[in-house]
């Protein structure tokens, strides 16, 4: 990496981290649900929330590997965990940690496959059967996507919450930036692993409406609703919250998945087996957002037809006031816990229970 851009680099992370510090002082910290450590390795853990036996396949959520996975769980009220644990289901979440040491090294095969895999023998052990739910986000449901196209076994479901699955220059906000612009060759400018902020910049720089305006716009909608407003700011804080990414894993997902769309071709190799769209054969389901720049619907709906999956289905969600960035309203917007997460549960329950 260039020396102005490791200070830029070093300076935006310090003042993240100093607004991070106030917006905790100032009460906006998250309240995760109790969980222990089910596994642990180089670049990850496994929290685990089951309390007594659980029926049925098992929830695994999987979060992006850009920032910390507790947004899943963030409060009471907005909690993905805590809406299954009600539900009475075995729930994981995989969260990914700071790559240093041998996990800075690692690629798209290391995190959709081998610790992908970890997880999923966890709670394989755990439950004495291996069948389990894969619910991703964003990248992490791309990844979720990849894992359960590579090892198809115990899959009982997918559902991917704004996930992308195939890259079309002519819709995806991302893909276009990446191919055309020196920033995306600089966030691979020779370090070992990239900054969370430079991997916000980036998203900021790619689709400002989607990083930058909506924050403030959601902002002034949540002004008169304290608890919007709260739920606003608990956010804010969470975005502050970073992780690197291995600089490996990112030229993979730039190279291999935007830039070549080897997932949509069938021609991705993954960790010694081609795979493609094609390869999965679970029930899919996908959350959209209407006006998504991340995981346009022009793109996701589409590519669910190239699978083999025998039961597809699509979701649309319609951001509410609150979420601060509209790409995580899904999974903890207020309008999402009321309205659409019963409905993805009782999707899945008719899927994987009968």
């Amino acid at each position: 990496m260039h020396p102005c851009a490791a200070m830029l680099s070093f300076g935006l992370d310090s003042l993240r981290r100093i607004h991070a510090g106030w917006l905790q002082v100032l009460g906006c910290g998250a309240e995760p649900t109790p969980s222990w450590v089910a596994t642990e390795r180089p670049g990850m853990r496994l929290l685990a929330y089951q309390d007594g036996a659980a029926e049925g396949p098992a929830i695994l959520l999987v979060p992006a590997p850009i920032k910390r996975a507790y947004i899943f769980d963030l409060i009471e009220r907005a909690s993905v965990v805590r809406r299954w644990r009600e539900a009475g289901r075995a729930v994981f979440l995989l969260e990914w940690t700071d790559p240093v040491g041998p996990s800075s090294r690692y690629g798209l095969a290391d995190y959709a496959d081998r610790l992908l895999s970890v997880a999923r023998d966890t709670v394989a052990r755990a439950l004495g059967h291996d069948r389990v739910v894969l619910i991703g986000h964003s990248l992490g449901g791309t990844l979720a996507a990849l894992q359960a196209a590579r090892r198809p076994e115990g899959v009982a479901a997918l559902v991917l919450l704004e996930s992308p699955l195939v890259f079309d220059p002519d819709i995806d906000a991302f893909a276009p930036w990446l191919r055309t612009t020196p920033a995306a060759r600089r966030l691979l400018g020779g370090a070992a692993t990239v900054a969370g902020s430079e991997l916000t910049l980036a998203a900021v720089m790619a689709a400002p409406d989607a990083f930058l305006w909506h924050r403030w716009g959601d902002a002034l909608a949540s002004m008169s609703d304290v608890e919007r407003q709260h739920l606003h700011l608990r956010v804010l804080r969470w975005a502050l919250d970073e992780i690197a990414l291995p600089a490996p894993l990112l030229a993979d997902v730039l190279q291999l998945l935007y830039r070549e769309n080897r997932f949509r071709h069938g021609t991705l190799e993954l960790a010694g087996m081609t795979i493609g769209l094609a390869d999965i054969v679970a029930p899919i389901l996908a959350v959209v957002e209407s006006d998504s720049r991340v995981a346009p619907p022009e793109e996701v709906v589409p590519a669910l037809t190239l699978t083999s999956s025998p039961r597809r289905q699509t979701f649309t969600y319609e951001s509410d006031a609150g979420v601060a960035l509209a790409h995580v309203g899904v999974l903890v917007g207020m309008d999402a816990h009321r309205r659409l997460w019963p409905q993805i549960m009782r999707w899945i329950s008719e899927t994987v229970d009968h």
